[in-house]
């Protein structure tokens, strides 16, 4: 199965999918499976609210109208893959959004004009575009969307069999706010202290892969966050804890984590994380 470096899906997107080059979602790094070396670079971020008792029709909708699109997508390689993910926390009636749709793209100009009309005649020959969107805005509303490029990631390795196994199920997706000018430092740190220490708890099993997106759109000094980071696992109870804990010192035994936490924390903020379950998966 071929793997995508990533909410995050949702949730990766999710992030992917992140997500900056990079969730995203996640996330987000992973469009569900776990990546290769040579993955989506970038995804598209649809963060989606369920009309009031219509999650049964939702999925429906997506499974009928939407999902043979999105296969036709990758099949004509306008896309490189597309996950849907459920948010399982927070919860509530007033939360944001439902679900996260992640779409995922090699290239950053294979976003424009990804849904050509001649797909959906394709695809549901006898839906009109009237009838499609109809059904489509009676279940759901799209709150907004993003696009995210990768930043980096760690995964199985080739010869690990969960690098060909299922997608990792569970998505925790934390949405970082950057300093003024510290991107830069940021992704610094992220990739000489995190990455390796993330790698490490692949390597241990402790979870399933690990990515920083970047948000690329929208931009301005206004918006919530920068990028996101993407951490998935194959189990619930793996959410739990830190699932880096007793690695730092093997990783990086010169270093104190007591100070990169610290100089972490002036460099970015937590504004707020959530936990994806994915849904459906089409690579």
């Amino acid at each position: 199965m071929r793997r995508h470096r990533s909410i995050i899906t949702l949730l990766t997107l999710a992030a992917l999918l992140v997500i900056a080059t990079s969730l995203s979602l996640t996330g987000f790094a992973q469009s569900a499976p776990a990546q290769p070396a040579a993955g989506p670079r970038y995804a598209q971020i649809d963060y989606i609210k369920i009309e009031p008792d219509k999650n049964a029709e939702y999925r429906k909708v997506e499974q009928e109208i939407w999902m043979p699109v999105h296969r036709e997508r990758i099949k004509a390689k306008l896309i490189s893959g597309w996950s849907l993910f459920t948010v399982r926390y927070p919860g509530g009636t007033a939360r944001e959004y439902d679900v996260i749709t992640v779409t995922f793209f090699d290239n950053f100009k294979d976003l424009e004009n990804s849904i050509p009309a001649e797909v959906f005649t394709k695809t549901n020959p006898n839906l009109s575009a009237a009838e499609r969107s109809a059904r489509t805005t009676a279940v759901r509303k799209i709150v907004r969307t993003e696009v995210i490029g990768l930043v980096e990631s760690a995964w199985p390795a080739a010869s690990d069999p969960r690098a060909s196994a299922a997608p990792a199920k569970y998505v925790r997706v934390d949405y970082k706010r950057i300093e003024p000018g510290k991107n830069a430092d940021y992704v610094a740190n992220e990739r000489k202290y995190y990455k390796p220490l993330w790698q490490e708890a692949v390597n241990a099993g402790t979870m399933r892969g690990w990515a920083v997106w970047g948000v690329r759109m929208p931009g301005g000094t206004d918006k919530e966050y920068g990028f996101t980071t993407v951490q998935f696992f194959d189990k619930f109870e793996q959410l739990e804890g830190n699932p880096s804990r007793g690695l730092w010192e093997k990783v990086h035994p010169t270093v104190k984590s007591a100070d990169i936490y610290g100089q972490m924390g002036t460099l970015s903020k937590t504004v707020r994380s959530e936990v994806l379950v994915l849904q459906e998966n089409l690579q």
